[in-house]
């Protein structure tokens, strides 16, 4: 790729650790490309949805996971101060966002330089007023067992939508070391377990990657496996890319992309299955939806579970209603209002 300023020496370099000095920057043609810990909250926005207010707490992560560039470039965990999140849902709540999603490069190592948690800044959030829900963005699953039991307490309010993101990312411990991931399979099991034995509707998302480096055939059977005894019930599934700097890009072992193409095929099948069957579930629930996105035919809309429902009238995003669910599709469910 050829350097961007080679293209244009005018051009002016400056990286999201200075979002809060574009303007100086840009007058004074100055680049910023250094490290930096600004606090990304209480900013003029623009929404690309009035109905979803986007809140990051936290900047970097406690990781260094072999395949990943995101420490590289976001630095260590830098959590936002709790007091600043809080109003900066407000003032989301106040701007009519129904929907605040917690955002994070890892949002369950959040507090951890403050010596604090993920549960505990949920207890305040949900005791704002207003009519909103919040999601918890994804989370890695080794920090969770220090407040597992705090967070599912705080996530049985009414104001939290029963859904977490764990990327898992394979089913095989000795990947899963290659990976520099943290965690083992048992104890993504126990999490969810736990999880769904005190919250059972919860909805679980993971990121898996296949044909990371080392991984065999064999090993790559044993994250079908796991996927299919844990019944996850979203996926994102990525074939391994190296990225330049990162651990991975020069292990040896390289998988090749025709076999990281047909592992990523045959998970997507089971993947398929398991959404469906999941979703199947639903026939038949009927319950109070949120409307928060404009599709071609109709809208889709959000249940406390934060399943995914088509609805086939032209609805304003925010509204609330009743809906009744008819129909279940592999990637999202069909619903029809009720009076």
């Amino acid at each position: 790729m050829q350097p961007i300023k080679s293209i244009d020496p005018q051009a002016i370099l400056i990286n999201t650790h200075h979002i809060n000095e574009v303007v100086s920057l840009v007058r004074g043609g100055t680049d910023a490309l250094t490290y930096a810990k600004p606090i990304k909250l209480m900013v003029p926005r623009v929404r690309t949805n009035p109905v979803i207010g986007i809140v990051p707490i936290s900047s970097g992560c406690l990781d260094a996971c072999a395949f990943c560039s995101t420490r590289l470039v976001k630095g260590v965990l830098f959590s936002f101060p709790p007091e600043v999140i809080e109003n900066e849902v407000k003032k989301c709540v106040e701007d009519g966002c129904k929907e605040i999603w917690i955002t994070g490069q890892d949002t369950c190592c959040y507090g951890f330089d403050r010596k604090t948690n993920l549960a505990i800044l949920l207890k305040k959030l949900v005791e704002i007023p207003g009519d909103f829900k919040i999601r918890v963005g994804m989370g890695n699953p080794r920090h969770l067992p220090k407040f597992l039991e705090e967070l599912v307490e705080v996530m049985k309010n009414e104001k939290i939508f029963k859904f977490i993101h764990l990327p898992l990312q394979a089913g095989n411990d000795e990947v899963l070391k290659s990976m520099r991931r943290g965690h083992n399979v048992q104890q993504v099991k126990d999490i969810i377990i736990t999880l769904r034995k005190k919250i059972p509707e919860m909805t679980i998302s993971t990121d898996i990657i296949v044909g990371h480096p080392t991984e065999t055939e064999s090993q790559f059977e044993d994250t079908l496996k796991l996927v299919q005894e844990l019944k996850i019930d979203n996926m994102n599934i990525a074939r391994f890319a190296p990225r330049p700097g990162t651990a991975a890009a020069s292990m040896e072992d390289q998988v090749h992309g025709n076999i990281s193409k047909e592992r990523s095929r045959k998970l997507t099948k089971v993947y398929r299955d398991l959404s469906l069957t999941s979703n199947q579930k639903w026939l038949g629930w009927e319950g109070e939806v949120i409307v928060d996105q404009k599709k071609e035919g109709g809208v889709e809309a959000r249940n406390y579970a934060y399943k995914t429902i088509f609805i086939r009238q032209d609805l304003p995003l925010g509204t609330k209603l009743n809906a009744k669910i008819t129909d279940a599709q592999v990637f999202f469910l069909v619903g029809v209002p009720v009076c």
